[in-house]
């Protein structure tokens, strides 16, 4: 294993003046002594962090605040621009490196590869070269930054299917199992060179938040986020101040009002410690006393490079749409589809907020709503009357997927869709045509069972309520698809006539594939499309 830890050229810049001199909050072994305690935040994303726990203990003298993260996040969503996969995880880098210097810890990344949303830890092991591989990376970490406590929102105790985000569970049974291993020099004996030695975490604690019956409140340790540590700043107002710098999450704006009591109340909640300690319901550390520790070198070396994916020449792309098509595009945060349309020649329009409140939208054959277009256009929602009567005139609307915040109290559709939380994250699993005769799989590209392979990352996310009392019977459900031993809802792909015209709901996960120029999932786009105006 390397001896040396990898972190991006962001931490560089987030932490380092033009001098090059370590600003507050960086650890420079070579001008600072040994902290007396050390604080240890597990997470397996950027923003799964607890910034006001780091905040609250990095401020008490003699106390280090690290942050680990599994991956940076890269197989998230993008809410603030176009910028996916390995881009994503160098924004997201650099979004945590920001808000760590807020909280003042110090942020380092096991480099595991973020692949979207997983049900299971065993999904989440398999990707990740097995559990072995998790278990043994963390445990070298551990030793390296000799952290005396560690918390984690994650669940350490039970991993039920559904409870929690695959990656989340994988971080809780390793950290629960690396509290022991650490210290075993039998596990993985060749990392103990350079000085590094076995490591004996003192306690591990885990978030509660409410759901868990096994702790009792009179049990659990509360941080008092309300303390001032910082001329006039609250530890809630360094919190906030951090988790706004996750803006590519959708938190640049997020409020202490707005989160729920039991995300603003920080409790945690003991699940392992070497010893019997004093307990102090305030106090993570209590009882504790400084234990001697070796200092290790911490070197900062920009990642390893990585080529660049280009996709597929267009011209290359054995797809076709119909030659009399005029796209209206509701564009957001996302630029796919902007993208796609202009080297296809697919003549389109951007619509602004002048344009959806004045323009003759009869011109068009289509109009496409972008991802999530009723949260970040709120014109779209005051001009939503004339997107309806569009339709019900003879016009054609294609919806991307939304989140329900962003859909569900407004119920902007011609007939009434809920959205879910559910979703397909197996990105290879079987898909049924329900509709083979509708024209979204015949014209003008016949759509075959092998059109459906290669996609990546998932097949259909947030979708839509199968309860006809929550999502209309109007709508024809065309596709079926169920991650392995799950039903999801077979409405990934709704289709409904409106008056003259037709609306339909699309929540697969087609941006990505279409990024990507997969030729199945732009023969299903340029489909979707390419519907006759009525």
């Amino acid at each position: 294993m390397k001896r040396r830890i990898m972190l991006v050229a962001a931490v560089v810049i987030a932490f380092s003046n033009s001098s090059g001199q370590s600003k507050p909050g960086f650890f420079s072994p070579s001008s600072h002594a040994a902290p007396n305690l050390v604080l240890l935040c597990l997470a397996a994303h950027p923003d799964d962090e607890d910034d006001a726990t780091l905040a609250y203990y990095s401020a008490l003298p003699g106390m280090k605040a690290y942050s680990l993260f599994f991956t940076r996040g890269e197989g998230g969503q993008n809410e603030i621009g176009s910028e996916l996969y390995g881009d994503l995880g160098t924004l997201r880098t650099r979004e945590t490196c920001e808000a760590a210097a807020i909280v003042g810890s110090e942020p380092h990344f096991l480099g595991f590869a973020d692949f979207g949303y997983s049900k299971t830890a065993k999904e989440t092991f398999a990707k990740w070269g097995g559990k072995e591989s998790a278990l043994s990376r963390l445990v070298y970490y551990i030793r390296l930054l000799q952290p005396d406590v560690i918390v984690t929102n994650h669940d350490t105790v039970t991993t039920k299917p559904g409870r929690q985000h695959g990656n989340h569970q994988a971080v809780g049974i390793s950290v629960y199992e690396a509290f022991a291993k650490a210290a075993d020099p039998a596990f993985h004996p060749e990392q103990l060179r350079g000085g590094i030695s076995p490591w004996q975490v003192r306690k591990l604690f885990s978030r509660f938040v409410g759901q868990d019956s096994m702790a009792h409140p009179d049990s659990l340790v509360t941080v008092n986020t309300a303390r001032q540590v910082r001329n006039d700043s609250t530890v809630d107002d360094i919190a906030i101040a951090a988790m706004r710098r996750h803006r590519s999450q959708g938190l640049e704006h997020i409020t202490l009002a707005s989160m729920s009591p039991q995300f603003r109340a920080h409790r945690y909640c003991l699940v392992r410690e070497d010893h019997a300690y004093p307990f102090d319901k305030s106090d993570l550390f209590s009882g504790l006393r400084p234990i001697s520790r070796t200092l290790h070198r911490i070197d900062i070396e920009p990642p390893p490079h990585v080529p660049v994916e280009h996709p597929p020449d267009p011209a290359k792309i054995a797809a076709r749409h119909a030659a009399n098509i005029f796209v209206g595009l509701i564009k957001t945060y996302d630029d796919t589809i902007e993208q796609l349309l202009g080297p296809f020649r697919i003549p389109f329009q951007l619509l602004d907020s002048t344009a959806v409140a004045r323009a003759d939208l009869s011109k068009f054959t289509v109009i496409i709503l972008d991802l999530r277009a009723y949260q970040y256009r709120p014109d779209i929602a005051t001009g939503n009357q004339r997107l309806l009567e569009y339709v019900r005139l003879g016009g054609n609307i294609v919806c991307f997927y939304h989140k329900q915040g962003d859909w569900n109290q407004k119920q902007p559709a011609p007939y009434p869709i809920t959205i879910t939380g559910e979703r397909v994250t197996e990105e290879d699993t079987a898909v049924d045509v329900l509709a083979h005769d509708h024209p979204f799989f015949n014209e003008p590209n016949p759509i075959r069972s092998s059109d459906w392979k290669g996609w990546i990352q998932e097949r259909s996310i947030y979708l839509p309520s199968e309860d006809t009392t929550k999502t209309s019977a109007r709508y024809q459900r065309l596709l079926a698809m169920s991650d392995e031993g799950e039903h999801q809802p077979s409405t990934s792909l709704l289709w409904a006539r409106y008056g003259q015209g037709t609306y339909a709901y699309c929540a697969l996960a087609l941006y990505r594939q279409l990024r990507n120029l997969d030729e199945g999932a732009v023969k299903l786009f340029f489909n979707i499309i390419s519907q006759a105006r009525q």
